[in-house]
């Protein structure tokens, strides 16, 4: 049964898409009676469209009128709202998968835009919290704005291990989850003994996207995208507001045809099928563009420079293992892979064999803030960590020091002994007491009923824990927001 809200309260959503804005808020409303309203990054005309579609959902847009919408820069502006705990414009920028392509002064333009839009909705709607997402641009100026006003603002966290627990964070970075969820107890450290056991013997795994490795895989994957692009070219020309929210034609067809050359140059048979016989240190690569590195971990994005400067502090009597995404294989070309073999040292493994064999041979593993980091941690490895994560909480897992100090940590990390089964347990068990009871976060699955129920329950505690005397008025004064 879905426990349900005494007062008024309303939620607005930010960027979300109108699909999933029917599927998911609409029952969830009805179960709790919170009042969801949708701002979605379009113009009028398209909106009277989607409204037409989906006409239970309220939505506003964020523009007005076409005429309303100015490229103009306001670099004071952006600089005003740039503060603690927030990310800064030029981060948001390169973090986002559209905005990076566009000249400095478009994307800066498209920057000042969203900041005064944005200001005027949250002024007049006065939400109780905004609901923004971890991708694009609009979600980081969301955060910078909401800030600027004292209105709360909180993005959705999930766990990939197990698949099935959900909460909200405070900022966009993934471990700033906020404490709605009861004190860890016996449940949890009993489900946490079960997922570790799971774990390791590898009954428990990341669902995720596997690229396509075969012929008729690639025949597939390729008429998707060619019937895809067809559609946009019969649809015409976009307005311009959506050109910043989505790749123009010809930069999805360069995007397709780069990938596509990898694909037919990627070197595997110089890559490593099985890990090396001595002592290694092991990362495994993030998909890219991706929000994991491209809004939670932004220092990080250039995945290949940061490999060579991490390279500089491996020992000489370790070699350096990297494994290429199985998601996101062509992303890399010929040249820029064996350059890193060639020059810094490094071996790359491949993405196509099974990644478990290079999690239990390794002697540490770095990650940024992907999950296996939580899949070696629970296997008692040292864990070297660069992002802001939950992962960082584990036994033996450290937050990487400065550049400078990286080798001496690395190698007292590397002579580190292995954590007991009880610490593990107990780390896992509060990493999951952080979380409420939720779903997979995969957004192209339907919904059942029970499924809809939690996420219902985790929205309704959401509301609860912010009319908690003293939360709201003081939601920027905690960590990660204190001055």
């Amino acid at each position: 049964m879905v426990n349900k809200i005494d007062k008024e309260f309303t939620i607005l959503t930010i960027g979300w898409f109108p699909v999933l804005i029917d599927r998911l808020f609409i029952p969830i409303e009805a179960k709790t009676k919170i009042n969801f309203i949708h701002c979605l990054m379009d113009n009028p005309e398209s909106l009277s469209i989607i409204k037409e579609k989906y006409p239970k959902p309220k939505f506003i847009s964020i523009l007005k009128a076409e005429e309303e919408f100015s490229i103009e820069p306001d670099y004071k502006l952006l600089a005003s709202i740039e503060s603690l705990g927030v990310p800064t414009i030029k981060s948001m920028i390169l973090g986002d998968p559209y905005i990076k392509n566009r000249s400095e002064y478009e994307s800066f333009g498209y920057a000042t835009f969203l900041a005064r839009s944005l200001k005027k909705t949250f002024q007049e709607l006065k939400p109780d919290v905004v609901l923004a997402s971890n991708d694009q641009i609009h979600s980081g100026i969301s955060l910078a704005i909401a800030k600027s006003l004292n209105i709360p603002w909180v993005t959705m966290a999930f766990t990939s291990i197990p698949d099935n627990l959900t909460s909200f964070c405070c900022s966009l970075t993934p471990d700033t989850i906020i404490p709605i969820s009861p004190q860890i107890n016996n449940k949890h450290r009993s489900e946490a003994k079960s997922l570790v056991d799971k774990v390791i013997s590898g009954k428990q795994q990341v669902v995720a996207y596997i690229e396509p490795n075969s012929f008729l895989g690639r025949v597939s994957m390729y008429s998707v995208y060619i019937k895809n692009l067809l559609k946009r070219m019969i649809a015409g020309p976009r307005r311009r507001v959506e050109l910043y929210t989505a790749p123009t034609i010809w930069e999805r067809v360069k995007d397709i045809s780069r990938r596509s050359v990898n694909t037919f140059t990627l070197p595997l048979k110089q890559m490593l099928s099985s890990p090396p016989a001595g002592r290694y240190i092991y990362y495994p690569l993030h998909m890219s563009p991706e929000s994991m590195i491209d809004t939670w971990a932004p220092f990080y994005q250039d995945q290949m420079a940061f490999i060579r400067q991490l390279s500089f502090s491996i020992p000489a009597d370790v070699e350096f293992v990297v494994k290429l995404h199985f998601s996101d294989p062509y992303n890399y070309g010929y040249f820029e892979l064996k350059n890193l073999m060639r020059h810094y040292n490094v071996r790359i493994a491949n993405p196509f064999v099974p990644s478990r064999p290079f999690l239990d041979g390794a002697s540490l593993v770095v990650g940024i803030t992907g999950t296996s980091n939580f899949e070696a941690a629970v296997r008692g490895k040292p864990v070297l960590k660069f992002g802001n994560s939950p992962y960082q909480h584990f036994p033996r897992t450290e937050r990487a020091l400065r550049p400078h100090e990286l080798n001496s940590q690395i190698q007292r990390m590397l002579k580190m002994p292995s954590p007991s089964e009880d610490e593990i347990v107990e780390s896992v068990a509060v990493f999951m007491s952080r979380y409420m009871p939720g779903q997979i976060n995969d957004w192209n699955r339907p919904y059942e009923l029970d499924e809809l129920d939690k996420y219902a329950d985790c929205y309704s505690a959401l509301a609860r824990y912010l009319e908690t005397p003293g939360i709201k008025e003081n939601w920027y004064k905690q960590p990660p927001f204190v001055e």
